[in-house]
């Protein structure tokens, strides 16, 4: 079970109406934040990117899906491939989506996430052997109580949830959204090589601190 959320639950389909399934060559998951942007890890640019949205089921077509190739690729200027800090890129698409009940932007947030928020993290896991359906857990907001920050540098937020599988996502979850009142707080930058050791963080990338270049650079 390497290589995918671990202790999630499938998600109702569409209800991750902005989860984006970036693959060819890498395989990572990405956020629609308007009709014609997708944000992910830097980390996961690669050359001849393509995207797919509108996705629940990787293993069969169901008439919601929408395929798109990357126009223009903007990774944040200070992102460093070394220690992964700043681990964000903005994807222009060759052409806008046609939104739907399964194709929507998930907001930006005013401000970052309180303590006690709840939120998800949503994904397929798909680095070799693609997991089929979309899984999503929740989490606690960063900060509170039952989770408790390892680490923190510049650029991204390292949580952890010690001894709990049910709470770690996998490299393969990398690009992913933290949604949490229904903006998007967090992007997956990356989590273990193999998943949900006790007492191994999980990094996200505070998406808030980003929300100005983000929205000039769009």
């Amino acid at each position: 079970d390497k290589d995918r959320i671990i202790g999630g639950y499938p998600c109702i389909p569409y209800s991750q109406p902005w989860q984006v399934f970036i693959y060819s060559p890498v395989r990572c998951g990405g956020i629609l934040l308007r009709d014609n942007w997708v944000i992910s890890a830097a980390h996961c640019n690669n050359r001849n990117l393509r995207l797919r949205l509108g996705e629940n089921d990787l293993q069969q077509r169901e008439g919601s899906e929408q395929e798109r190739t990357v126009a223009k690729v903007i990774p944040y200027p200070a992102f460093n491939p070394t220690t992964l800090d700043n681990d964000l890129m903005l994807l222009k698409l060759d052409r806008p989506v046609k939104l739907s009940q399964a194709v929507r932007p998930l907001p930006l947030p005013r401000a970052c996430a309180r303590t006690g928020d709840v939120c998800l993290v949503s994904g397929w896991g798909t680095i070799t052997t693609p997991q089929v359906n979309l899984e999503e857990n929740q989490r606690e907001a960063l900060g509170n109580p039952q989770l408790r920050v390892s680490k923190v540098r510049p650029g991204v937020d390292v949580e952890e949830a010690p001894g709990n599988p049910e709470f770690k996502f996998s490299k393969g979850d990398s690009g992913g959204p933290l949604s949490c009142n229904g903006t998007l707080q967090g992007i997956v930058s990356w989590g273990l090589q193999t998943c949900a050791l006790p007492g191994q963080p999980g990094v996200y990338t505070r998406v808030c601190n980003y929300v100005r270049w983000i929205k000039d650079t769009m």
